[in-house]
């Protein structure tokens, strides 16, 4: 788990959410093949949309964020990031109180 996923975790825990509901959640690159990247993540499911200012991409899905369900998303967006040359910034997603 990387400090990035690990920062997340806590400030839901910190508001009461266990992460295993599953939540809009949002997965943030800069640089590199954006086109690429969004063709391959659209075709896996995402939706796919330019960020505010235009220099980067936001993958968006619905998907549990507890550590046992995430481990896979994190591999797979690290792995896009290699393949297309882009700078994975991490992700965030709405806090859900169960």
């Amino acid at each position: 788990m990387s400090i990035l996923d690990e920062k997340v975790r806590s400030a839901l825990a910190d508001r009461g959410d266990s992460g295993q509901t599953p939540r809009h959640t949002l997965f943030f690159f800069y640089r590199g093949n954006l086109e690429g990247l969004a063709a391959v993540a659209t075709k896996a499911g995402y939706e796919a949309r330019p960020t505010a200012n235009r220099d980067g991409i936001v993958l968006e899905t619905t998907i549990a964020v507890d550590e046992d369900s995430f481990v896979p998303y994190t591999e797979q967006m690290q792995a896009w990031a290699d393949e297309f040359g882009c700078e994975y910034d991490g992700w965030e997603c709405k806090v859900v109180n169960q």
